[in-house]
């Protein structure tokens, strides 16, 4: 493993060593900070959408706010962009002064589309055959030229009648589910709604026709959200292990709400090898079709039937950050950067998967939150927790506690997140129900407003049902 971490360091060291660098958004700025400064940058500004940056030595590091676009991923990602290609006079003033040869790298955000900023390189901007393949209503094309098992799916433009007719062919008995194409920068089940009767297409078409072109109609699939990550090397593909995607079913309108991501949960060890066989497979046909470096994300449905796929997103998942807390000495972003950019890494895919999915497989972690408008926060709150029989409630003081809730203000209100302690939830189990029981703590005490939850249902695996309890859970 030594070797893995020289290797990648030295040739991280020689791409941003002694070098002007702009980070320009994204997520963890404060660990980006700390990794670039460890492989040697000259000196670093951070365009930051944080209101209120960290405390920072000014010669060291540059914080500079530039506003948060309102707070949401979509967004921040879309005014950071908009901020990338066409800066206005106090930024374009500010990045001279920091960097009057012209001459900084910059790296952006997953979601960046810029190659550049103000004639300096975007390292990690994403090409536009690569942001294609995340629409939702042309992702399916893939998947049969690939051979690969999907649920049976209709595709048509906005017509509502066309719609409710597809949606009556394809339901299973458990309604279907709606995906519309949406903006370019589309995550969080934003455009995505379960579909049950009449009344709910209509409340669906509403909702998604004034930003869409074109939905998706398929068969509401029972199981656990899941995505896979791959990261396309030069020479090959490292295939990673599943995450579980905490899609969490809202009964209101039809809609889910994405509340993270979690590495607690196992699928079948078939449907686990099922999708790390996927995951090569796609990472091939990336590299040989649209000249694809880096890290994406297959997403889908662990199901009784195995893994049924429903998108691609090319480029940097969220749930990357659970594989950064398995190996935190690894700079994963920084190795997303030097391989889209086209630089060598110094290790093999096979190397780099080893080393990454051993850690990932034996420390496992979540990463759960979201925003809330019913509280505006005006300072950080934090108690702890204790889970008993998929119930929560505030820890007693001196118990041992399974965790904690945090409410801290947000630019729609307040954020509410939700940190668990290692072995908290034991390995093979999902993490929801526990999300689950958390939030109706936090609106019954807090009053966030976030209403009735219910988690996704897994299908059998012998592998975790022998054990009947959670981990220190009565």
């Amino acid at each position: 493993m030594n070797h893995v971490f020289s290797a990648l360091n030295e040739r991280l060291g020689s791409l941003f060593g002694d070098r002007s660098v702009v980070l320009a958004g994204g997520a963890r700025q404060t660990r980006r900070v700390q990794e670039l400064h460890h492989l040697g940058v000259r000196s670093l500004m951070v365009l930051t959408t944080d209101e209120h940056p960290p405390l920072h030595d000014p010669e060291v590091t540059q914080w500079l706010p530039v506003g948060n676009g309102g707070g949401f991923v979509a967004q921040e990602q879309g005014w950071m962009g908009a901020l990338l290609e066409d800066p206005p006079s106090w930024l374009l003033t500010a990045l001279d002064a920091h960097d009057p040869s012209g001459e900084a790298l910059v790296v952006g955000s997953p979601y960046v589309e810029a190659p550049g900023f103000a004639g300096r390189p975007v390292l990690n901007y994403r090409r536009p055959a690569w942001v294609a393949l995340e629409n939702k209503t042309t992702i399916d094309a893939l998947w049969d030229e690939l051979a690969v098992p999907r649920a049976p799916a209709l595709v048509a433009g906005l017509d509502e009648d066309a719609l409710w007719e597809a949606s009556k062919l394809l339901d299973r008995g458990a309604g279907v589910v709606w995906s519309g194409d949406g903006p370019s920068i589309n995550g969080g089940a934003n455009f995505v709604r379960h579909v049950q009767n009449a009344d709910q297409a209509a409340e669906a078409f509403a909702a998604l026709a004034p930003g869409c072109a074109q939905i998706r109609v398929m068969p509401f699939l029972e199981g656990i959200p899941v995505s896979i990550h791959g990261m396309v090397f030069p020479d090959g593909t490292a295939a990673l292990r599943p995450m579980e995607m905490v899609c969490l079913r809202t009964g209101v309108g039809g809609k889910f709400r994405y509340a993270g991501c979690g590495s607690t949960y196992d699928p079948p060890a078939e449907t686990r090898d099922q999708m790390r066989n996927l995951a090569r497979r796609v990472g091939e046909w990336l590299r040989a079709s649209v000249g694809y470096r880096g890290t994406f994300t297959l997403d889908g449905v662990a199901t009784a039937d195995g893994f049924l796929p429903t998108e691609i997103n090319t480029r940097y998942g969220g749930a990357m950050g659970c594989l950064e807390d398995a190996l935190p000495e690894l700079p994963l972003a920084l190795v997303q950067v030097a391989l889209v950019a086209g630089h060598d890494v110094g290790v093999s895919s096979i190397q780099f998967e080893e080393t990454l999915l051993a850690a990932a497989d034996q420390r496992r972690s979540s990463m759960i939150g979201v925003s809330v408008r019913a509280v505006r926060q005006e300072e950080q709150v934090r108690r702890e927790i204790v889970f008993t029989d998929w119930s929560c409630r505030w820890a007693a003081e001196d118990e041992a506690s399974h965790g904690a809730l945090r409410l801290r203000p947000f630019p729609t209100g307040s954020r509410l997140e939700l940190d668990l302690e290692p072995g908290a939830v034991p390995p093979g189990r999902s993490v929801a129900p526990m999300v689950v029981a958390a939030f109706a703590l936090a609106d019954r005490e807090w009053g966030t407003g976030l209403g009735r939850y219910e988690p996704a249902i897994p299908v059998p695996d012998p592998a975790w049902l022998e054990a009947d309890t959670v981990a220190g859970i009565a």
